[in-house]
């Protein structure tokens, strides 16, 4: 009788195409999120207003799109995990990114803070989701 278990090497790379996919997802509503906190107060702000606006949407939007994306993992791909457990796993993902910046001197290149930030959030979010498998 075969093993109908997948294997590790799936496993790893199931994980990887799922996090790709978060990622995208992220990009694309962190994305709206800017442009829209930039129209938001572009037009009524001197100065870096629109800046500092567009990057807060940022922040705020590329979690929300992964949480999006790890609910449209659960319902249209029906893969087993937990939602609430993805969902705090996103948002702990962002907090600890952005609380850890100072001490890890993550701030001193934007590169590098939201390249972090670009990880870490999917990867916390479905390491959440499939705790629970």
């Amino acid at each position: 009788m075969p093993d109908k278990s997948p294997t590790v090497a799936r496993r790893i790379a199931r994980f990887i195409l799922m996090a790709m996919g978060l990622g995208v997802t992220g990009i694309v509503f962190g994305l709206i999120g800017a442009l829209i906190g930039g129209k938001v107060i572009g037009g009524n702000s001197v100065g870096f207003g629109a800046l500092g606006l567009a990057l807060a949407s940022i922040i705020i939007g590329y979690p929300a799109g992964i949480i999006v994306g790890i609910v449209l993992i659960k319902k249209i791909l029906h893969q087993r995990g937990s939602l609430l457990l993805g969902i705090s796993g996103s948002i702990i993902g962002a907090v600890i990114v952005i609380a850890l910046a100072e001490p890890l001197n993550l701030n001193s290149n934007t590169g590098l803070l939201f390249g972090t930030f670009l990880l870490c959030v999917p990867i916390f979010c479905l390491s959440g989701f499939l705790l629970r498998k």
